[in-house]
């Protein structure tokens, strides 16, 4: 991190600098229509401070461009310079692509029995459980329980309790395959 700090104070120096060269610039008036002797040593300041604030803009880019190496030639500054923004500009239509997916159709699954039902709504990666259980001590622990086996990441767990019945909530992220076994593992308590 601290690295990266020194990087980017060096590149503000680099660009302060090539401000301050600019300023030089516009002080020496080069756009005069009379030619003096002098102009030409003002021609050969002018060329001079422009190479120099090239050579600054080239060592900033270079060090954007984490492919390249402290030696690089100009013309291999810009062609991995090119490269890399070529690969930023993948990467980022990737993710827009990404975040543009259709959400999945929910999926909604029942099963029941004496003592208990257990509903599956899945939508994308999220999957919500919602069951209903004759009431007894430890209910609580042993669904969570289930879920930990699983190592299904639970978001949130609700409990509701009536005189003789729990209802329980539990939304998880990206429970996979493991729907099945956990939904046989609900049922089984």
């Amino acid at each position: 991190m601290e690295i990266r700090q020194n990087i980017y104070s060096e590149q503000k120096e680099k660009i302060q600098r090539g401000r301050q060269k600019d300023q030089k610039m516009e002080q020496l008036d080069l756009t005069s229509a009379k030619r003096k002797r002098g102009e030409h040593d003002t021609q050969v300041i002018y060329e001079r401070l422009r190479r120099e604030k090239a050579a600054d803009y080239y060592t900033v880019l270079q060090s954007l461009v984490p492919t390249l190496f402290p030696k690089a030639t100009r013309s291999k500054i810009v062609e991995e310079t090119i490269r890399y923004i070529k690969h930023l500009e993948g990467k980022l239509e990737f993710l827009k692509q990404q975040q543009r997916v259709e959400p999945a159709q929910p999926i909604q699954l029942t099963q029941r029995n004496r003592t208990s039902t257990v509903d599956l709504a899945v939508s994308g990666n999220m999957t919500l459980f919602a069951m209903s259980f004759t009431s007894r001590p430890g209910l609580l622990c042993r669904v969570l329980q289930v879920f930990e086996t699983h190592f299904a990441d639970v978001l949130t767990a609700t409990i509701v309790l009536a005189s003789d019945i729990s209802w329980i909530t539990v939304t998880a992220w990206e429970v996979g395959a493991s729907v099945d076994r956990i939904k046989r593992d609900l049922m089984a308590i």
